[in-house]
């Protein structure tokens, strides 16, 4: 299947047609783009809950119409009490110790408070009614819940959610709706300060979530100021730490420095470099990235000329396995020039396990190093490094792009591709998000352990810890994406990996 471009004055791309619609259709009833952004993101909570939700986190790079870059932390905290010492010794990746304060409800408020024209109630209609009246379970879900049965199955509120469900089941999440609208009638502060985070403070801690009333009463997300780089004639801007948006442009500053955009594109050996080259990125990013209140690094070393030019032929002694994780990104453009890119997450597929008002709570926790004396070590108050990044890029004659996906750790490599695929291979953004990837997954004291190359690439690689793929495979990410050219029209783009939809409003 071929991704292909849709043309308008505004749109909405996403992983689900529904929730394409419901934003769409915020645009046409005179909302702008900030409406729709909290309109489709809680439609996907809703649809999609093993990929992100009210029980996890959300960050939103954008730019409004007078071209102000916005950019909000929308990430969550660990609690004041908690056990660092237990942490480090169970290592876990699910349970209550992986649980982190939810900011995704902080960001819609902090949206609707400041550049959206709706009330939230009226935003989150789509997704109460969804939630109250029912949906199908479509494949997507239906195909986390499978795969996640065996790790998850001794969660029993999991199982008494979702475990259950399978693809077509008509399915409602009526306690889901009932925290919904309260939210749009009483604000998002209601869910950290109100009754309703009394009941879910207290529903946590019986399944044993050492967070408590004053955690979510004391949780904010920031605004933050983007990380800015050139990669050739393109403006290049990520979300700082505590995201592994820095890891993008050191990567994409690596690849230019080592000429590496010159080679053909289905040349292996460039495919090998490329991985060498994300080894480099991903020893910086364990290294350096963290909650900036703990440990703040300063980007410009990072992207030093000189010292990247240092580590690209020296041998690094670095391991790391690169786990898949669920995510959802959708864009958004109204007709007035306001853009947003909105990513949400609960990082693994359903997060923690534990399941509270039939909302599943994330187990971004996991994002901490596992030992001691790191900048990314686990503390009391403390947010974990976050692989949720966006990139925006833009050019004189291009335009504007907002590029984001799902995809985890691999995030780094998929903006990576994609840009490279317009900058230095001459692609359209649909081309871009169509052409084959490529990902390194794991690596061993340096060396590549194990990559994988979509087949569509018509490479048979003689590395023997690279292998062939189906062609299109969610594993390479699912991108949605969206271009606004200078003549004011946008071309949206949902990846045919995922099954989304891009939308236009003519």
């Amino acid at each position: 299947m071929v991704n292909y471009a849709s043309y308008g004055i505004g749109g909405v791309a996403s992983q689900i047609h529904y929730a394409s619609l419901a934003g769409l259709e915020i645009l046409r009833n005179g909302g702008n783009a900030f409406d729709a952004a909290i309109t489709v993101s809680s439609v996907l909570s809703v649809l999609l809950p093993h990929t992100g939700g009210i029980g996890g986190d959300g960050f939103l790079l954008a730019m409004d119409s007078s071209g102000e870059l916005i950019a909000y932390n929308g990430s969550g905290r660990t609690s004041r009490i908690f056990p660092v010492d237990e942490y480090l010794e169970i290592k876990p990746i699910r349970g209550p110790l992986t649980i982190t304060v939810p900011g995704l409800v902080d960001l819609w408020g902090w949206i609707q408070e400041n550049y959206a024209s709706m009330d939230l109630l009226d935003l989150l209609r789509p997704a109460i009614s969804l939630a109250e009246n029912g949906f199908y379970v479509q494949e997507q879900l239906g195909k986390a819940i499978i795969n996640s049965y065996k790790e998850l199955m001794h969660y029993s509120s999991w199982v008494k959610t979702f475990g259950l469900l399978k693809k077509g089941d008509h399915v409602k999440f009526r306690d889901l709706a009932r925290v919904l609208r309260i939210i749009g009638k009483r604000g998002s502060r209601e869910f950290y300060e109100g009754k309703l985070a009394e009941e879910i403070v207290e529903k946590l801690s019986e399944q044993g979530v050492l967070i408590d009333y004053e955690d979510f009463s004391g949780h904010y997300g920031e605004i933050v100021k983007p990380i800015k780089m050139y990669y050739k004639d393109y403006e290049l801007y990520e979300l700082p730490p505590n995201t592994q948006g820095l890891t993008t442009l050191e990567l994409l500053k690596l690849v230019e420095i080592s000429e590496l955009n010159k080679k053909r594109f289905n040349d292996e050996n460039r495919i090998v470099e490329f991985f060498k080259l994300s080894i480099i990125a991903y020893g910086d990013r364990d290294t350096y990235i963290s909650d900036p209140r703990f440990y703040s690094v300063d980007a410009d070393f990072i992207l030093s000329e000189n010292r990247l030019k240092s580590l690209i032929n020296r041998k690094l002694g670095m391991t790391m396995d690169i786990p898949e994780a669920d995510t959802t990104f959708f864009v958004v453009g109204d007709r007035n020039g306001n853009i947003v890119g909105f990513i949400q997450s609960i990082f693994y597929p359903f997060g923690s396990g534990i399941v509270v008002n039939e909302i599943p709570f994330q187990n971004r926790g996991y994002g901490f190093a596992k030992v001691k004396g790191l900048p990314n070590s686990p503390a009391p108050l403390k947010r974990p490094l976050h692989t949720l990044s966006i990139l925006l890029a833009e050019h004189d004659r291009e335009g504007i792009y907002i590029i984001g996906c799902a995809g985890g750790h691999l995030r780094p490599q998929i903006h990576s591709e994609i840009l490279m695929n317009i900058v230095d291979y001459g692609m359209s953004l649909s081309e871009a998000i169509d052409a084959p990837r490529y990902m390194l997954l794991d690596f061993v004291n340096g060396e590549i352990k194990k990559g994988i190359v979509e087949i569509d690439l018509g490479i048979k690689p003689s590395h023997k810890c690279i292998d062939v793929v189906d062609a299109k495979t969610p594993r390479t990410g699912i991108v949605h994406a969206l271009r606004y050219s200078k003549n004011k029209v946008y071309e949206f783009v949902a990846d045919s990996r995922g099954g989304g939809k891009a939308i236009p409003i003519f």
